[in-house]
């Protein structure tokens, strides 16, 4: 519930960006073939981008857009776009889409995998839910599994 000066929101956006930045800081350490990448929102909007390059995101939305018209009346769910210079992937989620630039020949089925969860884990967060653990935690052994003991987080 927000006061009269929309502090509710403010924070919830605050809490989504911080999300999505610590989600991208993730993703590169997993996907070590990454470029770039963006986290935005449904307006296309970015709310997290690892790019350095001041028109990466402005040039991430409008593939989002050409994306979404040629998608008719259908939901974008994800592509993926492979050329002999690298490789482009975007997944959409929750009202999110991540956009992510890899070099050539990285694991398309893993790599869309881990953007899902991604967003799945910046959605949750934007959203003030809590789960059991972030996305990272997915593909990472914990001490007590690694020993064979069970996990009771």
């Amino acid at each position: 519930m927000a006061d009269e000066n929309g502090k509710a929101n403010e924070m919830s956006e605050n809490a989504l960006a911080a999300a999505a930045g610590r989600v991208l800081e993730n993703l590169a350490e997993l996907e070590p073939e990454l470029v770039n990448a963006g986290i935005f929102d449904g307006d296309r909007r970015p709310v997290a981008t690892s790019s350095e390059n001041a028109s990466w995101p402005g040039e991430a939305a409008a593939l989002l857009e050409a994306l979404e018209a040629g998608s008719a009346d259908e939901d974008l769910d994800s592509a993926h776009v492979a050329s002999t210079a690298g490789e482009v992937f975007v997944v959409s989620e929750s009202g999110l889409s991540l956009v992510a630039v890899t070099g050539r020949y990285v694991l398309a089925s893993l790599t869309s995998y881990d953007m899902r969860m991604a967003l799945r884990d910046v959605a949750r967060a934007g959203s003030g839910q809590t789960g059991g653990g972030t996305w990272t935690g997915i593909r990472k052994v914990t001490p007590e599994a690694e020993n064979g003991e069970p996990d009771n987080a």
